[in-house]
């Protein structure tokens, strides 16, 4: 019977190790594992974030209006493209705020 109760007391700790070991490691949130091949119009995109560094693949993932998460190639010019359109819509928002923040 003792050698059960040390079995099942050495398990729980082990799981309360992992358990916690997990809740406080560093890693990527989100990695893409592929890419979309298909162009999204800029208009359907809300934002943007690049993959972490510890990601496999080096990636950008797109979140569109309705909400969806779409990774793409960071290397592929439609991308780049992309990239560039929202930051300067980005862009022209802040500028716009701080002009309407100006006037109040």
């Amino acid at each position: 019977m003792r050698p059960h109760c040390i079995f099942i007391a050495c398990l729980v700790l082990f799981a309360f190790c992992s358990l916690a070991r997990s809740q406080f490691s560093q890693g990527p949130d989100k990695c893409c594992f592929s890419f979309s091949n298909v162009k999204i119009p800029v208009k359907q995109v809300e934002s943007y974030h690049i993959t972490h560094l510890e990601c496999h693949r080096s990636g950008i993932i797109f979140i569109t209006k309705d909400h969806r998460e779409i990774c793409a190639d960071r290397m592929v010019k439609w991308v780049q493209r992309l990239q560039s359109l929202v930051d300067e819509r980005s862009l022209k928002n802040i500028v716009s705020e701080i002009s309407s923040g100006d006037q109040a």
